[in-house]
């Protein structure tokens, strides 16, 4: 009985199966594609933005590409021509070296003060907003809104006071009364912007380290520094442009001698007695720090790096 049961249990699945078809899996249908064209997410809608971006992307670069083409022609194609036409006789690449040749010295001094100058307003500026933000000390909120309290105050209403005291300090006609208000002045927005962004700064990360042993100085530069410095970045951009955009006060400083400022009072004063092609080949060898600037600060705002302290 033992041994039927087992070949009964065995060959009923075998029969079964021989009696019946073998099923195919339902073959998947791909969904259409269904073309949405209502909201924002549209074709219509997304097609309208894509236009008008390139409209202002045009209108944005026509000026840049007219000044393009005004520093290739000579004088003979500029005169009488539409501004928007090719040159005619040649291309006028020399215009360019000649443009180098007059604005390499002020251009390599404004480079090298920017630089000095915005790097040393970020350094002390992220010094003093750590100090603000992570010790805590009698009349800490009172002396930070004193500190920020001038940005109330428009720059061109200082302009006069801050010119007195050079002229009193002796500073009018000197390198250091340019430098000095640079280094003053961009300190306040600075250190408001970086006590901010080190608000969200983990606080963790600062007391892991001081049970590690680590100092003041050791936890801004190896703490500290690294967070801000995706922002510092940026800022220091801003500073960087701001300073090398600025005419009004190194005209006021070097009144007399525009060739020992920097290089928007010089481009100004140069331009008597040059040819209109070399003029145009000048302000674009001016804007080429600007450019590159600009690319870099690009970077950043895209990467999202200037606000990782807001994702830790």
């Amino acid at each position: 009985m033992t041994e039927k049961i087992v070949e009964q249990t065995f060959e009923q699945p075998v029969e079964q199966m021989a009696g019946q078809t073998v099923e195919q899996p339902p073959k998947k249908i791909k969904p259409k594609m269904k073309i949405r064209l209502g909201g924002i997410d549209g074709a219509i809608a997304q097609t309208v933005i894509v236009l008008l971006l390139v409209l202002t992307l045009f209108l944005c670069m026509v000026p840049v590409l007219i000044t393009i083409i005004m520093s290739l022609k000579l004088p003979e194609d500029i005169q009488g021509n539409p501004i928007w036409t090719l040159p005619k006789t040649q291309w006028a690449f020399a215009n360019y070296k000649e443009a180098f040749n007059v604005l390499s010295g002020p251009l390599l001094w404004t480079l090298v003060m920017d630089i000095a100058v915005s790097v040393t307003v970020m350094l002390m500026s992220c010094y003093i907003a750590f100090l603000f933000q992570w010790y805590k000390f009698k009349g800490n909120k009172v002396l930070f809104a004193l500190f920020i309290l001038p940005m109330l105050v428009p720059n061109v209403v200082l302009l006069s006071p801050t010119y007195l005291v050079a002229y009193n300090l002796g500073l009018v006609g000197n390198y250091w009364g340019v430098i000095l208000p640079y280094l003053a002045g961009n300190q306040i927005a600075s250190v408001f912007m970086l006590r901010v962004f080190m608000g969200q700064h983990p606080k963790s990360l600062y007391e892991a380290a001081q049970l590690d042993g680590a100092n003041k100085f050791n936890l801004f530069v190896y703490v500290c520094l690294p967070l801000s410095f995706p922002i510092m970045m940026v800022q220091g951009i801003g500073i960087f442009a701001a300073i090398y955009n600025d005419y009004l006060w190194p005209q006021l400083i070097f009144q007399n001698d525009y060739s020992k400022g920097t290089i928007m009072p010089y481009l100004r004063s140069s331009l008597q007695g040059i040819n209109q092609g070399i003029q145009y080949a000048m302000y674009l060898v001016a804007g080429i720090p600007l450019i590159i600037s600009t690319a870099i600060s690009i970077k950043f705002f895209v990467s999202g790096d200037f606000a990782s302290g807001l994702k830790m």
